[in-house]
């Protein structure tokens, strides 16, 4: 047998290194900077007073220039 009856009361002692390093270090650091991303967004459309999809959809136009612009380079 695979699975012991009682496996969902046993638990581990201590959590992975690759667990806790992720949970403590990636994972808060990806939310941070998805807040900062958010926030320029949100400061830019209160700043030309237009829909928050227009100011996206720019905002990803204009990177994809700078991306095509650079491979041509």
């Amino acid at each position: 047998m695979l699975v012991k009856p009682d496996y969902m009361l046993e638990k581990p002692d201590v959590p992975s290194s690759p667990k806790l390093f992720l949970d403590q270090t990636v994972i808060p650091a990806a939310a941070n900077a998805a807040g900062a991303v958010e926030r320029g967004v949100e400061r830019a459309v209160v700043a030309v007073r237009r829909e928050p999809l227009l100011a996206v959809c720019l905002l990803a136009g204009a990177g994809l220039a700078v991306a095509l612009w650079r491979q041509r380079r």
